[in-house]
């Protein structure tokens, strides 16, 4: 028995699996709804900036709210939180789908929809990453966590595939539909911990520190480099926001139908897969500080391929590039931040880093609808590619105010899901 649950890991926990599977359906879900509302805003506008602006609708709760989540998971019942997020995010979602099934919806009701959702579980979100520590045993947390990236990664293979599907078969309305159900499965899995009194609340020092809110302008102050990782965190991700963005404009622009976009979507996802499992062998060889500049390389090479792309295969191994990139970069400097931070203020950091990670997609998003909407999507792709400079000027200047290689440990572990 004790051989079988060492093979499990963390699945040997009936908590952690309840917990990992209620974000995986959840996750397909968001998926499903984020490639669906990009195409039926596409389809009704004809506008890549159209698209831009839905996707500034739904990164911008990022921006905004990260750090009242962070405050939050420390003060309440995380179990709690999520539940009420989520169960609001089942109504929202619920309310499209009808307008979609009657044939009333519009772009600004997806719109509308994708912030209200966003801005759930950006609040939310704190508390579900927060709560993964009591799920499993401390040596099984790095393994854990990997495990909850790679269960994002498959939701955000399956969504796309999932939208490519249903927009070819069934339409918007079930699609909508589907992803308003999925929110069931992560508030029963809350409610199941909720039920086994596990994960709860922060400790009690947690939450006096999330109270005062003192000590981290000063400390970010005091340690510069923690700001450079921020920039370059900007750097990867919003590379893979523009893809996003552009993938209905760059689809039709190569002959494919829009309903076709979950294929560009999912081909950056493969490149994510991939990358996090490259990353896992040279970070435990000492490489990890290695990683992050390689990651802006392949971006900016993956940004190229898409911009000359000639048919959706060769644009699909420009997105993959772009993905593998993202994978290489973001973890190692992710592992920085949770490695080399104390714990009185790593939570509330972390939150910064959200807003670094998520919050900056709107304005990815944006420009990268404007410039494909003057110029076109392949003008947009080669815009984007300023930004792999700036994120290697970033990496050089945090390691050096490291002083030291980070951790390469935390490699995958690193990596934290995002809706």
């Amino acid at each position: 028995m004790h051989r079988v649950k060492s093979r499990l890991g963390p699945f040997a926990e009936t908590a952690f699996t309840v917990y990992w599977t209620g974000g995986l359906v959840s996750n397909i879900g968001t998926w499903l709804q984020n490639v669906v509302g990009s195409v039926f805003v596409y389809d009704r506008t004809g506008s890549a900036l159209a698209v831009g602006l839905l996707n500034f609708a739904s990164f911008a709760p990022m921006l905004l709210f990260s750090v009242t989540g962070g405050a939050i998971s420390d003060r309440f019942d995380r179990r709690l939180v999520a539940i009420v997020a989520q169960s609001i995010s089942l109504v929202v979602s619920a309310g499209l789908a009808v307008l979609a099934l009657t044939g009333n919806a519009n772009e600004y009701h997806v719109a509308a929809t994708a912030f209200l959702l966003q801005t759930s579980w950006t609040i939310a979100k704190p508390s579900v990453v927060a709560m993964l520590a009591s799920l499993v045993e401390r040596k099984q947390l790095t393994e854990a966590v990997g495990l909850n990236v790679l269960q994002f990664q498959i939701a955000q293979l399956a969504g796309p595939v999932l939208a490519t599907v249903l927009l070819a078969t069934s339409g918007y309305a079930w699609a909508f539909a589907i992803n308003a159900a999925s929110f069931a499965a992560p508030v029963l899995s809350m409610a199941y911990l909720y039920a086994r009194g596990i994960g709860g609340r922060g400790s009690p020092s947690a939450r006096r520190a999330a109270a005062a809110g003192s000590g981290l302008v000063a400390y970010v102050r005091s340690q510069p480099w923690i700001a450079w990782v921020l920039v370059g965190v900007i750097s990867t991700s919003a590379v893979t926001e523009m893809i996003r963005t552009l993938s209905p404009a760059i689809v039709t622009r190569l002959g494919a139908p829009s309903s076709e976009t979950g294929v560009l979507v999912a081909a950056q996802s493969a490149g994510m897969v991939l990358g996090i499992l490259a990353a896992v062998p040279f970070g435990r060889r000492g490489m990890a500080r290695t990683l992050a500049p390689v990651g802006l390389v392949l971006q900016l090479v993956g940004l190229l391929v898409v911009a000359g792309a000639p048919m959706l295969l060769a644009a699909g191994v420009g997105g993959a590039l772009v993905g593998a990139g993202f994978s290489l970069c973001f973890p190692v400097l992710t592992g920085a931040l949770q490695t080399e931070v104390p714990d009185a203020v790593r939570g509330r950091l972390l939150g910064l880093h959200q807003m670094a990670h998520l919050g900056n997609r709107p304005f990815a998003a944006l420009a990268a609808g404007a410039i494909a909407a003057a110029a076109g999507p392949a003008a947009a792709c080669l815009a984007g590619m300023m930004l792999a400079p700036i994120g290697l000027v970033a990496v050089r200047a945090a390691w050096r105010g490291l002083g030291h290689e980070p951790t390469p440990a935390p490699i995958v572990a690193a990596v934290e899901p995002v809706s």
